[in-house]
């Protein structure tokens, strides 16, 4: 079993994962290919060599119409008012109508929708109508999308952080004068149930961004776990603190064994619908999935009166919740819903390839003591008959 870990010693912002993740051997040239799928324009990367207290490092900059703009503080601090404000729906139109995997696709959507699920806290908003300032311009967009791809390409089965990191104090920013820990990522964290810890370091270490990819991406938060580590990578910031300002990524091999099932708590929130039309309950089912949810489903039902009406039923992590209720409480018609936590035992997977009389296709690789079975991803199926112009059961039967 595969392990990323983010040493976040010193934070975390958007850049400095890019960076890492580059360090840690993603491909430069692969990266700007996929990221150019966005169809963006005015921006290019520059990548660096540099050294904190000693320890060498890569530093990413977005270079937009020939103006190379400052990492930090980009949620809130960059002045450069020529940036775009975009909404979520705007991100999500980009994003969704851009040719990188449907993975990258997911997960760079749902870090979004963190932050704007925070800022909309903050500011006594809706995620709807929050407007993403310097987060919705290229640079951050960049930022976001690029890790998600780099993700999907590392396609590690777990992903874990050390206990997260911040300053103190306060920073100016367009709306004023702001604490340390800035209100953004303290929302962050909180709608997720993660824990961090203030440094004795003046200034902000940790951006909402930054924060809201750990939210996004790790299982939990503490000391590393027992692994062979194969590759480490280093991203650098651009302060100077007295310590090294730099993310360390290790990526490794789980020494506890992969074959155990893997035991883990999910929430299972449940409301019954009557007066909704099975069309619109398609699109929540959507939303809901593209939000994070583990799994949507519908039963039928009767409620009083005989009344036939559907329950919908969501799986999902215990930090996702204030965004399913979100969705559901705006797009269905429903004035209430239950919620409970259950215990759920998982065998592990991962994503292979396996080779078929048609060409190669993506399957899921189950392992439960010492037997082994794939299923082949409906997916990537659909994608070789579409290209092969075959039926599709030709693939999933393996004729």
């Amino acid at each position: 079993m595969n392990i990323l870990y983010f040493d976040c010693f010193s934070g975390i912002s958007g850049d400095m994962t890019l960076s890492a993740l580059i360090d840690l051997g993603i491909s430069p040239n692969k990266l700007i290919d996929e990221l150019n799928k966005l169809r963006l324009d005015g921006w290019k990367i520059r990548i660096s060599e540099v050294s904190k207290h000693g320890i060498g490092a890569k530093h990413v900059d977005v270079i937009i119409d020939g103006e190379d703009h400052a990492h930090a503080h980009k949620w809130f601090h960059n002045h450069h008012s020529h940036h775009p404000h975009r909404t979520m729906a705007d991100i999500s139109q980009i994003i969704a109508g851009s040719d990188i995997s449907d993975k990258a696709k997911d997960l760079a959507l749902r870090i979004f929708m963190r932050l704007a699920v925070a800022e909309a806290k903050v500011h006594g908003s809706t995620p709807e109508e929050v407007h993403f300032h310097e987060v919705g311009a290229v640079d951050s967009i960049i930022d976001i999308v690029g890790t998600a791809i780099c993700i999907d390409i590392l396609s590690p089965d777990k992903i874990y952080a050390s206990v997260l990191h911040d300053g103190h104090g306060f920073v100016k920013c367009q709306h004023g004068t702001i604490p340390v820990p800035v209100p953004a990522v303290v929302e962050v964290l909180a709608a997720r149930g993660v824990g961090f810890k203030q440094l004795d370091v003046e200034g902000e270490l940790m951006t909402p961004t930054g924060a809201a990819i750990m939210a996004e991406l790790s299982e939990s938060f503490g000391p590393m776990p027992e692994m062979k580590v194969m590759k480490t990578g280093y991203g650098a910031g651009t302060k100077d603190t007295g310590i090294p300002n730099l993310l360390r990524i290790v990526y490794g091999e789980s020494l506890a064994g992969s074959a155990d099932a893997d035991h883990e708590s999910v929430t299972v929130m449940e409301t019954n619908i009557d007066d909704t039309t099975p069309e619109m309950l398609g699109y929540v089912m959507s939303r809901l999935m593209e939000a994070g949810a583990r799994d949507v489903f519908f039963t039928p039902v009767y409620m009083k009166k005989c009344r036939p009406a559907t329950l919908l039923t969501i799986l999902c992590d215990s930090a996702e919740v204030p965004v399913m209720e979100h969705i559901l409480f705006t797009e269905t018609s429903t004035i209430g819903l239950r919620k409970h936590v259950v215990a759920r035992t998982c065998l592990p997977r991962r994503i292979v390839t396996v080779a078929t009389p048609y060409g190669d296709v993506k399957a899921k690789e189950i392992r439960y003591q010492n037997a082994i079975r794939q299923t082949i991803e409906y997916d990537d199926a659909c994608r070789l008959a579409k290209e092969k112009h075959i039926p599709l059961k030709w693939i999933l039967d393996g004729n």
